[in-house]
């Protein structure tokens, strides 16, 4: 597995990873309600060939297997395929996105998720992450939903 800074024609395929990525990681304790309107929303089409530029992938042979990306001091994006996590792929690209918010000139890395995606605070937890807060928060479709704050100090 490698590395490298996403290009334009990675786009449809970082859509597809962010979508299938989310599905599993918040459909199972979603409301379903909350999955129809995200699904609606179609709001990775949007962003994705807005942000492609800062978007690091982890690709084996020509195929992405995750994505991160980061927006100041917070992990905005964090998303490794269903079908490769728990291998490592999420692992890496944590640490690729922490030491570009420490180059940046951070001493914490922030990062949010939904209170729906459980397999998310287990990993954070178990990369030194605390929970910093809650507080409600609205899906870019509308769907209000507790969103988790968390942080971690890095090492300077």
């Amino acid at each position: 597995m490698t590395t490298r800074r996403a290009v334009e024609a990675d786009v449809p395929a970082l859509i597809d990873l962010a979508q299938r990525s989310w599905l599993s990681g918040n459909c199972e304790l979603a409301p379903i309600e909350a999955v129809r309107d995200w699904i609606e929303c179609d709001f990775e089409r949007t962003r994705y060939p807005e942000i492609w530029p800062n978007v690091t992938v982890a690709e084996h042979g020509s195929r992405i297997l995750g994505l991160t990306s980061t927006d100041g001091q917070e992990v905005a994006d964090l998303w490794v395929h269903p079908s490769f996590q728990r291998r490592g792929i999420g692992s890496t690209l944590l640490q690729v996105a922490e030491e570009e918010i420490q180059f940046a000139g951070y001493r914490t890395a922030r990062l949010c998720y939904t209170e729906y995606n459980v397999a998310a605070s287990r990993f954070y937890r178990a990369h030194g992450y605390t929970e910093a807060g809650r507080s409600p928060g609205r899906l870019p479709c509308g769907i209000v939903r507790d969103v988790v704050a968390m942080e971690k100090k890095l090492n300077s």
